[in-house]
């Protein structure tokens, strides 16, 4: 693995490891695609149709698609060969959608008046940090969740060496690699952070700026983001299975992740401050969040949806949501994910329509692949009739 992409892998947490069981032989489609889809109605037959030539492609296993239109929910759940067949409480890792669960708790935090978007993000740490400002512009709460901060990439430079022997470790070395880096080691790396850029007025994607909005949010809450955000989900939406780590037993039952090869990786879930926010979901919570996120009379999710900041090409970023318009001029809100144990996710929201999509898979795909997918079955299913 090269240099460029161990960094690439770092700061995304999207780490490629090493291979650890290799794909069978390949047999016919009809035997290792099995399905829930009862092909009773019109919307079965559509998602039946994409998702089999989705996974007529090599290297694809699991696929979940979730489905919300007007009120109405719709669940199909598909397994290629000797996987298990998933369902709606299946957990899927969902890479950075968990950016988008930061934004919430951060509009959370606003409605409630313990935050402001535009304060200086030095008001709620407990240090002074001189070194956060650019030429007298410090960076605002708001610039952390649109990726316009100026913060570095990467919480501490790492040498090429170290970054080559951090991919070699084994999973429990690259674990304690992860875990060891607290919020506290954060917030002292942070003395070192230079800002390149006057804030909020270029655009970077960024998770180390993700970390240091959880840290803040740690601090105005005097509480572990962990377990705030999974009280938060619970008790305000009734999403039951969303957090950021899974006990022993719920790894147990999670889907074999795969990298782009098609081999078995190790799971590795990073639990500390050093790569980008981590979480998993289920096809069921993931529809109650597509919800709640069309609920135009909830105050939360209505400003985190709210643009502040709009890139050179159009696509505008609310509290770690993005936002634009199909070919067709539909308007959506969406983020896609892809962590470092080999699942891939997207969500995606049509506020006009009040309809939504989610997929999941149990693979290392380019998004390109389940941005396909879903324009597919968008089309068919909500494209305006002339």
């Amino acid at each position: 693995m090269t240099s460029r992409l161990v960094k690439h892998f770092i700061y995304t947490t999207l780490f490629y490891l090493a291979a650890t069981t290799a794909l069978g032989q390949q047999v016919s489609l009809s035997q290792k695609i099995k399905t829930d889809n009862s092909l009773k109605s019109r919307i079965d037959r559509i998602v039946q149709e994409y998702a089999t030539a989705y996974l007529s492609s090599p290297n694809t296993f699991n696929l979940s698609v979730g489905i919300y239109d007007k009120g109405n929910t719709y669940e199909y759940n598909y397994a290629k060969g000797k996987d298990a067949l998933p369902n709606g409480n299946t957990f899927y890792g969902i890479g950075s959608i968990a950016k988008t669960f930061a934004g919430w708790m951060l509009a959370n935090a606003v409605v409630e008046q313990k935050v402001k978007l535009t304060d200086d993000i030095r008001k709620y740490f407990p240090v002074s940090y001189p070194n956060l400002v650019y030429e007298g512009h410090p960076i605002q709460v708001q610039h952390l969740a649109n990726h316009t901060s100026g913060l570095p990439e990467l919480s501490r430079p790492y040498s090429d060496a170290y970054l080559d022997s951090i991919v070699k470790l084994p999973p429990q070395g690259l674990k304690h690699f992860y875990n060891s880096y607290t919020a506290d080691s954060l917030l002292a790396d942070m003395h070192h952070f230079t800002v390149d850029t006057i804030p909020g007025t270029a655009y970077r994607y960024n998770g180390n700026a993700m970390m240091v909005l959880i840290a803040l949010l740690q601090q105005v809450y005097h509480r572990p983001y962990p377990s705030l955000i999974t009280t938060y989900l619970q008790h305000k939406y009734q999403m039951t299975n969303t957090r950021p780590a899974l006990s022993k037993e719920e790894e147990k039952l999670l889907p074999a992740g795969h990298d782009d090869k098609g081999n078995i990786l190790p799971l590795v879930v990073d639990e500390g401050f050093r790569g980008a926010p981590n979480m998993f979901s289920t096809p069921n919570d993931m529809l109650r969040y597509i919800k709640a996120n069309l609920n135009t009379r909830d105050a939360v999710t209505t400003l985190s949806h709210q643009p502040t900041y709009t890139t050179a090409d159009g696509m505008q970023l609310g509290l770690n949501w993005m936002m634009g318009k199909e070919d067709d001029g539909c308007r959506y809100i969406m983020h896609t994910g892809r962590d470092g144990f080999g699942f891939t996710a997207l969500c995606f929201m049509y506020p006009e329509q009040q309809a939504g999509i989610v997929l999941f898979v149990n693979e290392t795909t380019p998004q390109e692949n389940l941005s396909a997918l879903k324009e597919n079955i968008r089309l068919a299913l909500f494209k305006k009739k002339p």
